[in-house]
Parts: C-alpha cells; sequence; structure tokens
C-alpha cells in the first residue's frame, strides 16, 4: 500500500472519485449484498475501493445506504470518506447526488465508479482520467465491441445537472442530452467493464 500511496502523491489528479455502494442488491440471490460478497478474501467493496485508491484519482468517496454499518466496517483503515445515503431505496441517483455534496470544491470532474465490476483496475481508471486531460471531454466512458460501460466520468460543468437526476438510471441520463459530447475509451478487452448483479453472473465469473 506504501508504493500505491507514493504513486498517488505523485501523480495525483483533481479528479474525485465517488464509489456508489449504498444499492440493496436485490437481484443478487444471496444472504450478503453484493458490496460485501467476499472476492479473493475480501469484501467486493474493499476490493474496489483498493483499486480507486491506488489510480491518480484525488480522493475516493464511498456513498453507502442499505447495510451501511456492515459496508463501513469492511472498508476500515481504508483512506476514503464514507457518506451515507438514507434515501438509497429511490434509486441511484440519490446516491449519485450525495456522492456530488461530497466531492471536493477543486475538483475538475467525478469518476462515479460501481461497486459490482470485481475485475476494475487502476489501470483503466487512470486511462479514464489521462482521456478527460487530454480533451476536457464533458462525459468519458470505457467501451468494448461498442458498448459502453462503466465507470464514467463526468466533468465539473455538468455536476448541476447530476445533482438534478432522479431516479434510478444514474448519471447516463445525461448520455442522450450530450450524445455529441461524450469521449469514448475503446478497450481491448471485456473483463473490467463485466458486473457482477445476479445468481447467474457469480457463477459466470466464478463468484
Amino acid at each position: 500500500m506504501g508504493g500505491q500511496a507514493t504513486q498517488r502523491m505523485l501523480a495525483e489528479s483533481t479528479v474525485s472519485g465517488v464509489l456508489l455502494a449504498a444499492g440493496a442488491s436485490r437481484r443478487f440471490g444471496a444472504d450478503l449484498p453484493k458490496q460485501l460478497w467476499p472476492v479473493a478474501g475480501e469484501a467486493l467493496v474493499r476490493r474496489v475501493a483498493r483499486r480507486a485508491l491506488g489510480s491518480r484519482l484525488s480522493e475516493v468517496i464511498v456513498v453507502v445506504g442499505h447495510q451501511a454499518d456492515r459496508v463501513t466496517a469492511a472498508l476500515a483503515g481504508l483512506p476514503v470518506r464514507i457518506v451515507e445515503n438514507a434515501a438509497h431505496s429511490s434509486g441511484q441517483a440519490s446516491s449519485v447526488r450525495a456522492g456530488l455534496e461530497a466531492v471536493s470544491g477543486a475538483a475538475s470532474g467525478s469518476l462515479f465508479l460501481p461497486v459490482d465490476q470485481p475485475h476494475l483496475d487502476s489501470r483503466l481508471i487512470d486511462g479514464l482520467i489521462e482521456l478527460f486531460e487530454a480533451t476536457g471531454g464533458p462525459i468519458v466512458v470505457p467501451t468494448f465491441g461498442g458498448a459502453r460501460g462503466a465507470p464514467v466520468l463526468f466533468a465539473r460543468s455538468l455536476f448541476p445537472e447530476l445533482e438534478r437526476l432522479e431516479g434510478d438510471a444514474g448519471g447516463r441520463q445525461l448520455f442522450p442530452l450530450h450524445a455529441d459530447e461524450i469521449i469514448e475509451l475503446p478497450l481491448a478487452d471485456s473483463a473490467a467493464l463485466k458486473d457482477v448483479d445476479t445468481p447467474e453472473d457469480r457463477q459466470r465469473l466464478g463468484f
């Protein structure tokens, strides 16, 4: 972890990270919510948070809600900021808003990370940040085979629109409104984009 901390200190960006970990995982079909599902010996939320901390993100904010105490406990010892979304049952947009409220006033953008991509890594996060820095694009998204995935980076100029979102679709509600401004990062492999939502997903990914 010391090496990761040094890397972040030397090459830190002005992009904040918001890890969305508040949902109830209703389709997951297990006794544990997916945030707490063990992957390679650690809770999925901790695994994704560590990958975020190993990137150039200037800060990592974790939005919790469902089983907030247990999810927070799974992050013990990590230098993340915890934000509890009491309205998490109203949909993902409420977690986007809760995360944005905690983002640094100096942030040039915010990268919204899902909690359910076990193979998400720091290199993908840094690739999105680098493309944002190079292009200034208001929305930067990874793709594979022409299909868009997550995480998604939004420039500060779009924060007011994100704060007005409602429902369960999150930031993707802005895609049609900014269709000509979206910058895509094509990936050579789809592994980092695969998420775990259902028992079939767990079986497919070996979890």
